[in-house]
């Protein structure tokens, strides 16, 4: 895929410029803690290298899932997609610290996904480790990878139809989610400074079935732009899929 070759180049960026910044040793988030305190760590309690993404490439489709992972999956249809068992496992979360992802469980079967950039904090291992997320293999169709500016994300998916400030510090450094149907994208504050495209929640939302070959531009006519991203024009343009 055309995003996988994307991914892997802002990729190598992103973690170049980690590397000249400082760890990042804020506290753990809430959520984290409690998967931390209850889940069984199943796969590397090292943090491996993120240099390059691991396991299958997964297209971040909104309002469905991720790839073949659709909502309702299961922990066993998650494991035989990803082709590994479930690196942190509670009754709320199959967790996949070192390739970026985040699959949120209600009943057991797939609820939520979470995509998160490499360096973001993912909680301890069962010895108390600090682990950091890895590499995502993935991104938006066609080609919007983790790394991109809010005014690049913009040029294909439009202004958000709300824009949510986080306050800072926080444990991402995040500085803002952009809301969309079936879709939250989150945008940290790097080490170098800059704000990029950090992560991606995916949830069911009815809008999403209505809109298969909808732009978000055009499904959010007059929505509110994101933290530092240019003035988008208006219509006409070209429709854009988000799958």
């Amino acid at each position: 895929m055309r995003f996988a070759r994307i991914t892997i180049a802002v990729g190598l960026g992103l973690v170049l410029g980690a590397c000249q910044g400082g760890e990042d040793d804020a506290a753990e988030s809430d959520e984290d803690a409690r998967a931390s305190a209850s889940a069984s760590a199943r796969g590397p309690s090292r943090f491996q290298s993120r240099l390059m993404p691991t396991g299958p490439s997964l297209a971040i489709e909104a309002g469905k899932g991720v790839g073949a992972i659709r909502f309702g999956a299961t922990v066993a249809t998650i494991e035989r997609l990803m082709d590994r068992r479930c690196e942190v496992l509670s009754e709320n979360m199959c967790r996949y610290y070192t390739r970026g992802v985040d699959f949120h469980l209600v009943n057991g079967v797939v609820a939520k996904v979470h995509v998160q950039r490499a360096g973001r904090p993912a909680g301890k291992d069962v010895k108390g480790k600090r682990l950091e997320f890895g590499f995502f293999n993935g991104g938006i169709r066609p080609d919007l990878a983790l790394g991109m500016t809010p005014k690049a994300m913009q040029e294909y998916l439009g202004p958000p139809e709300r824009v949510e400030r986080v306050q800072e510090p926080n444990p991402q450094n995040m500085v803002a989610r952009d809301h969309y149907p079936g879709l939250i994208i989150e945008y940290d504050r790097f080490t170098n400074g800059k704000i990029i495209f950090a992560g991606a929640v995916v949830f069911r939302d009815p809008r999403t079935d209505t809109l298969p070959e909808l732009g978000m531009r055009q499904a959010m006519p007059g929505a509110s732009e994101s933290p530092n991203a240019a003035p988008v024009p208006p219509p006409p343009r070209k429709p854009v899929t988000i799958h």
